[in-house]
Parts: C-alpha cells; sequence; structure tokens
C-alpha cells in the first residue's frame, strides 16, 4: 500500500512540475546510450551489442573452438508485427528459418544454451524488446515436448510442443561461414 501511495504522490509531483506548479529544476536526461558498432564486415570484430551479419543484435560471441561463432537475435518486428509471435513448436521453427533478411541468411530458433544467454543479454543489457513471457528453444525434450525459457524468471521448462510460446530467431556466424545449432 505504501508504494501505492508513493506511486501517486510522485505521478502528482511530476504532473505539476510540468505544469509549472512546483518549483523544481527539470529532470537531468540520461546519456545516450552507446551506439552500436557494424561489424557486418567483418566477424573477427563482433562483440555483445554491435549489428551482426544478418542485422540483428550480437548477444554471443565464442572464441573457445577452432573458428570464432557469432550469435545475434532477430531486430524487432522481425515477424512484421510489434511484438513477436506466439506458436506452437513447430510453427515458431518454420517462422524462424522463414524469417530471411536482405541477404537471405540461415535464420532459426536458439539451442537451449544460446536461449539462456539471450536471455542474460537481455537482463544484463535491456537490448530487445522481449515480452516477459515464454520463448521457445529449438531443442526438443523427449518425443513430444520442447524446452522454453522463462523471460520473467530465466527459467528453463519443457513443454508439449504444440503449446504456444514466443519466438525471436537467431543467426549463428563463424569465421567460416553460417553454423547450425
Amino acid at each position: 500500500m505504501h508504494a501505492r501511495r508513493c506511486g501517486v504522490v510522485f505521478s502528482l509531483l511530476a504532473a505539476a512540475t510540468i505544469l509549472g506548479l512546483v518549483g523544481c529544476s527539470p529532470p537531468v536526461a540520461s546519456p545516450p546510450s552507446a551506439t552500436p558498432v557494424n561489424c557486418s564486415q567483418d566477424v573477427a570484430t563482433c562483440k555483445p551489442g554491435d549489428v551482426g551479419v544478418g542485422g540483428g543484435t550480437v548477444f554471443l560471441v565464442d572464441d573457445d573452438g577452432p573458428e570464432r561463432v557469432v550469435v545475434e537475435y532477430a531486430g524487432d518486428g522481425w515477424s512484421g508485427a510489434s511484438e513477436d509471435p506466439q506458436l506452437d513448436w513447430v510453427a515458431a521453427a518454420l517462422a524462424s528459418r522463414g524469417y530471411a533478411d536482405s541477404d537471405s541468411q540461415s535464420w532459426r530458433l536458439p539451442s537451449q544454451d544460446e536461449l539462456t544467454e539471450l536471455y542474460a543479454f537481455w537482463k544484463r543489457t535491456g537490448k530487445g524488446e522481449f515480452s516477459s513471457a515464454l520463448y521457445w528453444s529449438a531443442t526438443p525434450w523427449g518425443n513430444g515436448s520442447a524446452w522454453y525459457l522463462s523471460f520473467e524468471d530465466g527459467g528453463g521448462y519443457h513443454s508439449f510442443k504444440e503449446a504456444t510460446n514466443y519466438v525471436r530467431p537467431v543467426l549463428s556466424i563463424s569465421s567460416v561461414g553460417t553454423t547450425e545449432p
């Protein structure tokens, strides 16, 4: 209840300030966020937060193996709607593969591990218009289920493939070319 009263008081003070009824100095603008670097011409320079080869946002860079792998997620509105679509697992995989940027890159559903990394990136940076809801991964669980991740609490769970969850495609590029999970 206290938080609700404080929110109302704050809202009234903010409105009064805007209308010039309270003698407060204007709010200080937050500093502009760093402009992301476009690393689409050189995978070796990509780092999390940059614009990747497919025009999405890089959230994972793996230098541990013999080749460098960069993974990016599709930008907001990738499906043509203002928010990510909610689809069953098979339709989610098809929609992800059907998404193509101008270079016809091979987009796909993220693996369970990639989705966990994507969630961690989103929580750390706030980048990407993700819903605090459930997102499908490409990782099956048994014959009729698949893993999904809650973007509310970061927990991984499994559900029947007929259930509907949100979808956000990813693209992997290695120093050799496009990779699959």
